[in-house]
C-alpha cells in the first residue's frame, strides 16, 4: 500500500494524550502509522497527501458490544419490552441472513466513526452457527471494518432461568405453545467446550490473511452457561490467546437468578472458574456493584457499558461512576439498541456520562472527557484483544482513524477557553464525521462509501428481513401468549 500523509487541522493522539495538537500531520504506510507530529512528512517523502481542512483527526471509535444487526429491532417489529419478554417476542421471525444484516450494520458504524467492533454471540434463527459465522466474517471483510467475531457457547436455560426450573415451566405450557418453543435448549450455540474449540479452530483457518478479522469465545452469560462449560471454554481461550466476551447481570431477572446460582457473587464465581482477566470483557453488567466491581478491577476484567439498550429493555442504569472509582477499565457499545435507533457511539458516550451523574454532593465524580474518550478508543481496543495495535495515533499502531468536522463541533460559537476535547465529548455525533479509515484505507468520506453500494446493501437487508417474517395470525397469537407466560414466570420470582 502506497504511503499516505494526512493533513488535518488538529490531531488528538489518544491514550494518555487526549489534548488535541495543532500543526501535526500523520504519515501512514502499509496500513500502519509511521509518524505523527509536526515533522511527520519527513517519514514519507513524496507520499500522496490527503488534506482534511477544518478537521480533527483522532483514533477510530471501538464498539465493544454489538450483534451485527443492520436493521434495528423496532424496524424488525420488536418494540421495546422488558428484556426477557423482548427476547421471547423475537420468535416471531425465522432466519435472518447475516450476509445481509451485517454489511448494513458495518456501514452504519463506519458512518458514525466506528472502525472496530466486537460481534457478540448472535442467534440468527437457526441451529447452524458455523455457516452464520462464516457469512458474518465475509460480511465484515467486505465492509472493511475491523471485527472480533464471537463463537457462541450455551448449554442451559434458553427459555427461562434458572435452568432447574425450565423443565417444569415447559411442561406447564399448552401444547400449542410447546410447539412454538420446539426444543427448550436448541443447539444454536456450541454446547460443549470440545464443540466450541473445534468450531473456533475451523473458523480460524478460514480467516482472511490481512488480520482485520479475529475471533473470540463468547459464552452467552452465567445463567445460560454451566460452571464446567465456563471453566473449559476459559481454558480453551487462554490456550489460543483469544479474548472472552460475555453478557452478565444485565436484567433484574438475571441478577435475581444469579443470587440463587452464585451466593458468593457472580464475578467471584467467574473468577474462581478462571473466566476473568484482562482478556475478558463483560457486556451490560448493570447489576455489578460494590465488591463485584472491585473484583473486576483487581482481575483487569473490562466492563462494557450499554446505556441505551439497558434503559430501553427495562434493565436499569449501570453504576459507571462507582466502577470508575473502583478502578474498573470500562469500554462502551451500542448493542444495536441506541435511544435514537442509530449506531452513534458519540451519543452513547454522552448518555453514559449523564447517567453517571448521581444526585449527591458526595457521589463519585462523573467521567471526564479523557475518560470517555478512552472508553471509546483504547479501552475498547483492549476488549478486542488489540491493545497496542489500535486506539492511538502513534508509530506502529494501525491506521484506524476518524476525521471530525470542527466547524460542526463549534457551531455558531464555542468559547475559546473551552478545551477541544470537552467540546468533542459534548457535541460530536455521526453527523460530525467527515472521514473514516481502517488500515489506512478510506471507507467513508463525506456521506459516501467508496468501496460499497450503500443502497444495494440496504436493499439486501430489506429483502432478508421480509423473507424472515414468520408472522401469520395463528403464530402471532401463540408467540404473544408465550411472551406473557415467560413474563409471568419471571414476575413471580423477581422484583
Amino acid at each position: 500500500m502506497a504511503a499516505l500523509l494526512l493533513r488535518p487541522d488538529a490531531v488528538l493522539p489518544g491514550g494518555d494524550a487526549m489534548t488535541p495538537k495543532f500543526g501535526w500531520t500523520v504519515a501512514i504506510e502499509n496500513g500502519a502509522i509511521l509518524a505523527a507530529g509536526p515533522d511527520a512528512a519527513e517519514a514519507v517523502p513524496g507520499a500522496e497527501t490527503l488534506s482534511l481542512p477544518g478537521c480533527l483527526l483522532m483514533p477510530g471509535l471501538v464498539n465493544a458490544h454489538q450483534h451485527g444487526r443492520g436493521l434495528t429491532q423496532v424496524q424488525l417489529g420488536f418494540p421495546d419490552l422488558i428484556l426477557e419478554a423482548w427476547q421471547t417476542l423475537k420468535r416471531r421471525r425465522g432466519w435472518l441472513d447475516p450476509a445481509a444484516m451485517v454489511p448494513l450494520a458495518a456501514l452504519r458504524m463506519l458512518a458514525a466513526g466506528t472502525t472496530a467492533c466486537i460481534h457478540a454471540n448472535t442467534a440468527w434463527g437457526r441451529a447452524n452457527q458455523e455457516d452464520d459465522l462464516l457469512r458474518t466474517i465475509d460480511a465484515y471483510d467486505a465492509a472493511g471494518l475491523r471485527a472480533i467475531v464471537g463463537v457462541g457457547v450455551q448449554d442451559r436455560a434458553s427459555l427461562v432461568f434458572p435452568a432447574e426450573e425450565q423443565s417444569a415451566f415447559f411442561a406447564s405450557l399448552p401444547e400449542a405453545l410447546r410447539a412454538v418453543v420446539g426444543e427448550p435448549d436448541p443447539p444454536v450455540f456450541a454446547r460443549t467446550a470440545a464443540e466450541a474449540e473445534a468450531l473456533f479452530d475451523r473458523l480460524a483457518e478460514r480467516l482472511p490473511a490481512h488480520g482485520r478479522i479475529g475471533l473470540c469465545f463468547a459464552p452467552a452469560g452465567p445463567q445460560w452457561v454451566s460452571d464446567g462449560l465456563f471453566e473449559a471454554v476459559a481454558a480453551a481461550a487462554r490456550r489460543r490467546g483469544a479474548p472472552l466476551h460475555l453478557h452478565a447481570l444485565e436484567s433484574v431477572a438475571q441478577a435475581g437468578a444469579a443470587q440463587r446460582l452464585y451466593p458468593e457473587g457472580t464475578l467471584a464465581r467467574l473468577a474462581s472458574l478462571g473466566v476473568l482477566g484482562p482478556a475478558t470483557s463483560i457486556a451490560h453488567a448493570v447489576h455489578v456493584t460494590g465488591r463485584e466491581a472491585t473484583i473486576a478491577a483487581e482481575t483487569g476484567t473490562i466492563l462494557v457499558r450499554n446505556p441505551s439498550s439497558n434503559l430501553r429493555l427495562g434493565c436499569g442504569a449501570a453504576p459507571l461512576a462507582e466502577w470508575l472509582a473502583a478502578g474498573v477499565r470500562v469500554a462502551i457499545g451500542t448493542d444495536n439498541q441506541t435511544l435514537d435507533d442509530t449506531e452513534d457511539l458519540w451519543t452513547e458516550l454522552r448518555l453514559a456520562a449523564a447517567l453517571a451523574a448521581l444526585p449527591s454532593w458526595h457521589a463519585p465524580p462523573r467521567p471526564d472527557p479523557a475518560t470517555l474518550l478512552l472508553m471509546a478508543t483504547e479501552n475498547g481496543a483492549a476488549a478486542l484483544g488489540l491493545s497496542g495495535r489500535i486506539g492511538r495515533i502513534a508509530p506502529g499502531f494501525r491506521a484506524d482513524l476518524v476525521a471530525l468536522d470542527l466547524e460542526r463541533l463549534r457551531g455558531a460559537y464555542a468559547d475559546p477557553g473551552l478545551p477541544l476535547e470537552s467540546l468533542l465529548t459534548a457535541r460530536a455525533s455521526a453527523a460530525s464525521v467527515r472521514m473514516t479509515m481502517v488500515d489506512g484505507r478510506v471507507l467513508y468520506r463525506d456521506g459516501e462509501f467508496p468501496h460499497l453500494d450503500a443502497d444495494a446493501v440496504a436493499a439486501a437487508a430489506a429483502r432478508a428481513a421480509e423473507g424472515s417474517r414468520a408472522v401469520v395470525a395463528e403464530r402471532e397469537e401463540r408467540v404473544a401468549q408465550l411472551v406473557e407466560a415467560v413474563a409471568a414466570f419471571h414476575r413471580a420470582r423477581w422484583r
